[in-house]
């Protein structure tokens, strides 16, 4: 279930653009665990095969292999335990600044003693307290690098699979000294709209836009 695994997509086909057709070869795809087991986010990446490019709008696609770069999570109550942690973390972190704002706002004792034993009382119980909202705030990074920030950038797919709205489009080039070293390259972004079922196998197909 989270080992990298790469299927063959659909036979080379044709798709509407406006008043012209684009030309699809065939593709894979692969799908990689990510941020651990407990977030069960992947990383979904698919590839397909443009022959004659493909252009629309601002986005123009070259003649070759292009890919395509999202995110999916392979449970909904990933998404919900993540909602609710995020909002736990941002009520800790509102808490511990209420607190380090009370302790700033307080008078101070008017005998020099008294005030400088205060002041170390006080420094003391600001550190502590910056200390913890500071792992706090790593901690809700984490949560927001491992999850969508809300419900709307968000599809629902097929066997209660959760994927990102949004991705990226890329394709690769070599880099380096000697260009040995293959990079991503992105040219575009795309969002996908809904998932289609497939009237030959009944396997679903997403529909997407660039």
């Amino acid at each position: 279930r989270y080992s990298p695994s790469s299927h063959s997509m659909n036979r080379p086909s044709s798709v509407p653009m406006a008043p012209k057709k684009i030309t699809v070869g065939s593709g894979a795809y692969g799908c990689r665990m990510q941020q651990g087991l407990e977030s069960e986010q992947c990383a979904l990446r698919f590839f397909l095969d443009f022959p004659d490019g493909a252009k629309r709008n601002d986005v123009e696609l070259p003649s070759e292999r292009v890919y395509f770069l999202t995110s999916c999570w392979l449970s909904p109550e990933a998404l919900e335990r993540a909602t609710k942690r995020r909002e736990e973390l941002g009520r800790e972190i509102d808490l511990t600044n209420a607190r380090a704002n009370k302790i700033r706002s307080q008078q101070l004792e008017k005998n020099i003693l008294g005030n400088a034993i205060q002041r170390a009382f006080n420094l003391r119980h600001l550190i502590v307290l910056a200390d913890r909202r500071d792992k706090l705030q790593c901690q809700l990074d984490e949560v927001e690098q491992a999850y969508p920030a809300d419900s709307t950038g968000v599809i629902h797919g097929p066997n209660d699979v959760t994927y990102a709205k949004e991705g990226v489009i890329a394709v690769k080039r070599m880099k380096g000294a000697i260009g040995t070293k293959e990079q991503y390259w992105y040219v575009g972004s795309f969002t996908i709209n809904q998932f289609l079922e497939d009237e030959k196998n009944d396997s679903p197909r997403q529909k997407y836009r660039g």
